[in-house]
């Protein structure tokens, strides 16, 4: 047939088949598009690993994430994460930010996605990835500068590009982008991450995502460092950034375990700078303003300070850093300029000392600067501290009825439900996690000492006498089965500390000793792990497996450890904190940890899992004379892996590449949660880390 013809008409191209061309006949046209180079694509790929070669952790959170709290902060108020008209603002201001939905939009080939159609209507979103890394290289980041570069000039070979090609290209960019800082940040870990599975580097790269360098807050109150936020969105900024007890429960998987050794170091130094009644600040405030609200905080620290020493090269080193102290050691509140602010200075080994003489003397305080505008839900008794050790057992009490110390510090705010200034909560008495970490620290100290790395040797109680670290960690070991086990037959009650006509559930630990409420002692929560993990020793290993399987079985969630057993009264599992009404339970969200699902947990209670599994297929094998297997290790292993699929499933589908702070009832999404919490991800590498261990 002849040749057709062809001929422009306007912007189209008419083609006219002019010979014999019947119905079914199949035409092959070849097209080509003006203002495209045939290795365009190969373009866009070529320099990019060399481009962020350099990057380091800092600057790769900056260029992968930062969420709108933390962008507004870095830029002064200027900008926030980017939105998109019919879309919405997207989770990250960086590249992370545009992969979840870039990711599902090539998947479905979805071409009238809100997002494709912005990108066809303009080139905004080009101008924005590159533009809003301008701020972070001119304020300390030079690494950034190559890498801003690639971008812009791949975006500028793409920009004369007829729109239908904008949003295919513009993807290709950003997941070559994303995957190379990602391959960068892989990097920089040990081994053990770097070759793990694709899981572990999930988890792992939150180390990126969760330190971050934002102006209003740091670790000093004089110049500004990388800091672990609690979670994002809702602790991206300010004094609300950098928590005590989160940082300290993170900090071994987030920063130890991923290598991240010196980050690590300044903020057991910033933290320790703060020391003020013999405790760790809850909330640090860069320094300036940290609130004592916390008893467990500080016993975070010192596990903390444990792991440093053991995963650190010469980390026992630590104990000689010296760190100015914020107040004096009087306990005088002065503000930041005050001449006395910073006029002493102690070692890491004199702080750990201070911890537990203070402890051992007793610690009685009111908050300073009290009142409404410290807190505007606590009651006036609720700023009354008081902490103390009871020398029969050993363990440190603490708290009252109108406070809540511990990590479950839910304060009731409804003024309609009635439960403002009452704690969900208040946990007050002796709490089990406080006690195994104290345990767990006095078998530190004691191990210092016959090594000659401590030279304190005793504290004085709060009656004049003198009690050695060791005389304290025999008492204490002495009573915890006795005061905290709540046997599985009621024929065995005599042998221990219980009330048989409040137990409610046997063969578990109580989550109290001797609380101002004691049917609170006996409601079987998830803390008992933490202490089961940092002092297994303290466990009777039958008890403790027992413990573990009820646990398992009743309150252990999809992805979180329920906070509460749902066959106790005031279980409460779904958590809304913007709903006030007339429920006194729930109102104003006062049910945050009467039963939703909190995912740290999670991590302390594999951990005991793996531990007290191992320990009981050891003993049943040398029962018959033989050493446990590979094969029985595996099994408990394959266990663990199972009970972390709903995990592995939420990493993989989050668009914030985090797990999430906690759920509702049975793994459900909670949208008053952050979306990825620091304590969540860290705690899960930490069961990694323990594998690791073991070899």
């Amino acid at each position: 047939m002849e040749h057709p013809n062809i001929y422009n008409d306007g912007n189209d191209t008419v083609i006219s088949v002019n010979g014999y061309f019947p119905q079914g006949s199949i035409a092959l046209i070849k097209t080509t598009v003006h203002n495209i180079e045939g290795n365009l694509g190969d373009f866009i790929r070529s320099g990019v690993d060399e481009a962020v070669a350099k990057l380091n952790p800092l600057e790769l959170n900056a260029a992968l994430y930062k969420c709108d709290g933390e962008e507004h902060d870095s830029s002064h108020g200027r900008d926030g994460v980017y939105n998109i008209p019919n879309y919405g603002s997207l989770v990250y201001a960086g590249i992370a930010g545009w992969i979840g939905p870039l990711s599902r939009i090539i998947n479905d080939n979805d071409l009238g996605h809100p997002i494709s159609n912005h990108l066809r209507e303009g080139k905004w979103a080009l101008d924005y990835t590159v533009n809003r890394l301008a701020k972070f290289s001119d304020e300390g980041f030079p690494n950034m500068k190559p890498y801003i570069e690639w971008l812009k000039t791949r975006f500028d070979a793409i920009r004369e590009l007829p729109s239908f090609l904008i949003p295919r290209f513009f993807s290709l960019i950003m997941l070559n982008a994303y995957l190379a800082l990602k391959k960068r940040g892989l990097s920089m870990f040990p081994e053990n991450i770097k070759y793990g599975t694709v899981f572990l580097h999930r988890l792992a790269l939150t180390s990126y995502q969760l330190v971050g360098k934002v102006p209003s807050s740091s670790l000093f109150p004089f110049h500004n460092v990388g800091s672990l936020s609690a979670g994002l969105p809702h602790f991206s900024f300010d004094y609300m950034r950098c928590w005590g007890r989160d940082v300290f429960i993170a900090l071994r998987g987030q920063l130890l375990a991923t290598g991240r050794h010196e980050e690590a170091k300044a903020h057991i130094l910033g933290f320790a700078a703060t020391l003020k009644h013999g405790l760790i600040p809850n909330l640090l405030d860069s320094g300036r303003n940290p609130r004592y609200n916390a008893r467990d905080a500080t016993w975070f620290f010192t596990q903390v300070l444990q792991d440093y020493v053991k995963y650190v090269p010469n980390g026992l080193s630590i104990l000689d850093e010296k760190v100015k102290r914020r107040f004096p050691l009087n306990d005088d509140w002065v503000p930041l300029d005050d001449p006395r602010a910073f006029s002493t200075t102690s070692t890491i080994r004199e702080i750990l000392y201070e911890i537990l003489s203070r402890h051992a003397a007793g610690i009685k305080f009111r908050e300073a600067n009290a009142g409404v505008n410290l807190d505007s839900q606590m009651s006036d008794e609720g700023f009354n501290q008081n902490i103390y050790v009871d020398w029969e057992n050993g363990f440190v009490f603490g708290g009252n009825k109108f406070n809540c110390g511990t990590w479950m510090d839910k304060m009731g705010e409804s003024v309609q439900a009635g439960n403002k200034g009452v704690p969900g909560t208040p946990r007050d008495g002796a709490a089990v996690e406080i006690t195994g970490l104290l345990k767990s620290t006095l078998r530190f100290v004691v191990e210092l000492n016959k090594k000659g790395k401590f030279d304190y040797t005793e504290v004085t109680n709060q009656n004049g006498k003198k009690v050695t670290f060791k005389q304290w960690n025999d008492t204490l070991q002495k009573n915890f089965e006795r005061c905290f086990y709540v046997p599985s037959y009621p024929a065995d009650d005599v042998h221990y500390d219980v009330s048989t006509n409040i137990i409610h559930r046997r063969g578990i630990y109580k989550d109290l000793y001797h609380s101002s409420n004691e049917y609170e002692d006996y409601q079987l929560r998830p803390n008992f792990a933490v202490a089961m993990s940092v002092a297994p020793e303290l466990f009777d290993p039958d008890h403790a497996i027992k413990a573990i399987a009820i646990a398992d079985s009743v309150i252990r969630g999809p992805i979180g450890m329920r906070t509460l057993d749902p066959a106790d009264l005031n279980y409460r599992p779904d958590y809304y904190n913007g709903i006030d009404n007339t429920d006194f339970a729930t109102s104003k969200g006062r049910n945050y940890h009467q039963g939703p699902e909190w995912v740290w947990c999670t991590g302390y209670f594999l951990r005991s899992f793996l531990h007290f599994d191992l320990l009981r297929k050891e003993k049943q094998q040398a029962i018959h004379g033989r050493r446990m297997t590979a094969s029985d290790k595996m099994i408990t292993l394959q266990q663990i892996f199972r009970r972390l699929e709903g995990s592995r499933h939420w990493i993989r589908q989050s668009d914030w590449f985090g797990l999430p702070e906690l759920t509702n009832r049975d793994g459900a999404f909670c949208g008053d949660s952050c979306a990825t919490q620091a304590w969540s991800s860290g705690t899960l590498i930490d069961i990694f880390q323990d594998v690791a261990d073991m070899k």
